[in-house]
């Protein structure tokens, strides 16, 4: 065997004992460089170490690949490092954080020129856990979601001055908050320098309310009204769309790239936010659901802390499952406002038109603005 080949080998029997690289297909051969074929996902996952796991897939074994980084999403190859040289089968990379400190953004580019863009989904914050970015989501006409151009995130009152100086360097030009006054005045925004905080009229504000008025509700008292009321809030909101058509407004004008969507908790109005401008897009509605999903794993620690408060407070354990479905997000809240633009519009493109006011031309301009 030749050394070249002895290298290869080592290499790729050392990346799958790791457990975080996939192997190759059968008949493997690295130099190899197929003419036709395209990256067809990636992501980035951070270790307990804070090691990154730059993951990849291709419908074809694109060869040789080469591997950058950049801080800005904006042409990685050209303005950002060459981090590693090695190949597409090996469907992925493990690297130390090139940058600590710094969100970073990753390009792989295949063999025969095949490009494709990455990053951790989720914006590391000290004051903020579910902070993620809405970046690479596929479009069913084959395009992307651009990276660092479209936040969501819950409330950010708890932000740190290194967390406000991250938000500067992601470009954020804009914050949308969809909180009520009470909400506000409970945990005001903070002012950052170069982002314009932007208010919705809280007319239908869409929150769950304070504890107390929960409980006396009856809306708390057990999982199925829970759920019920989060169904309903959901319906409400479509059919009250006024936040969401002041949401394309912004984003339709080239000054807001780089903007922030928030409510309390960035699971329901933000959620439901999100859904939107990501079918806006053209991101189909499996992806769309896998991501409103997100929250339940980014809020994991936070939402038990509060349902381990409450269990302090009260001991009806039908009230405890109320309260940890309200504090986290399931398939039936997103799926009733879904459901609910198909009644009472026809289709999710006709709520897109009718319900926000988008035209045509308004949705072509949105997916030349935030999709490649």
């Amino acid at each position: 065997m030749k050394k070249s080949s002895k290298f290869v080998t080592a290499v790729l029997s050392a990346s799958i004992l790791m457990g975080a690289i996939a192997a190759p297909t059968s008949g493997f051969a690295a130099p190899f460089v197929e003419k036709k074929g395209a990256f067809t996902q990636a992501s980035v996952e951070r270790t307990a170490e804070g090691k990154l796991i730059v993951r990849w897939k291709a419908d074809a074994n694109l060869g040789a690949a080469k591997v950058f980084w950049s801080t800005s999403p904006d042409n990685i190859e050209k303005n950002g490092k060459l981090l590693a040289s090695t190949y597409t089968a090996f469907n992925g990379y493990v690297t130390a954080d090139p940058q600590p400190g710094s969100r970073v953004y990753f390009l792989v580019k295949g063999g025969n020129g095949a490009t494709i863009e990455t990053a951790e989904r989720k914006v590391n914050l000290q004051g903020a856990f579910n902070f993620r970015d809405l970046g690479g989501y596929k479009t069913t006409d084959g395009k992307s979601v651009k990276w660092g151009k479209l936040f969501r995130a819950e409330e950010l009152g708890h932000l740190t001055k290194a967390d406000m100086s991250t938000i500067q360097a992601l470009g954020i030009k804009t914050n949308l908050d969809y909180r009520n006054d009470a909400e506000v005045t409970a945990l005001s925004d903070p002012t950052i320098a170069g982002v314009k905080n932007v208010r919705t009229d809280e007319g239908n504000s869409g929150g769950t309310g304070d504890l107390k008025t929960l409980i006396a509700s009856g809306m708390m008292k057990d999982e199925a009204s829970a759920v019920q009321m989060m169904v309903g809030m959901n319906k409400q909101l479509v059919d009250q769309p006024k936040f969401y058509v002041q949401l394309m407004e912004l984003l339709n004008d080239p000054k807001n790239i780089g903007l922030v969507q928030h409510c309390r908790a960035g699971k329901d109005r933000t959620g439901l936010g999100s859904a939107i401008i990501l079918l806006t897009l053209g991101v189909d509605e499996k992806t769309i659901m896998d991501d409103y999903l997100l929250s339940n794993v980014y809020r994991a620690e936070a939402t038990k802390k509060m349902v381990d408060g409450m269990k302090q407070q009260i001991k009806d354990e039908s009230m405890i499952a109320g309260f940890t479905a309200i504090m986290s997000v399931q398939k039936e809240f997103l799926q009733a406002g879904l459901d609910e633009m198909k009644a009472k519009y026809g289709s999710i493109d006709l709520f897109l038109e009718k319900g926000l006011g988008i035209t045509k031309q308004e949705r072509d301009n949105l997916k030349a603005m935030y999709t490649e």
